[in-house]
């Protein structure tokens, strides 16, 4: 479980800052708090931020995206399977 106190404090730092090219500052805070790196989005500007180092790293976020395609791809797959996308919570 991630603490919402800790993922708006976060949200509000990259606020504060000019890094982010999207208007979801939670959506990039919650990934940096949590470990999660993939996600499933076609919003081109949070996809953008999703997968810059320097808002997400260590390891980099991942986009699985049906922008091109709706068919789930062999890509898409792999994604799915990776379990170093997320940090596990215990």
């Amino acid at each position: 479980m991630v603490d919402d106190a800790t993922v708006d404090e976060e949200a509000r730092e990259l606020e504060s800052g000019n890094a982010l090219r999207s208007d979801d500052a939670h959506i990039i805070a919650l990934a940096r708090v949590s470990g999660a790196r993939l996600l499933y989005s076609n919003d081109h500007s949070l996809q953008q931020d999703f997968t810059d180092h320097r808002l997400v790293s260590n390891p980099r976020g991942k986009v699985f995206s049906t922008r091109q395609t709706s068919a789930l791809t062999s890509a898409h797959r792999n994604l799915l399977a990776n379990k170093n996308l997320c940090r596990m919570q215990r």
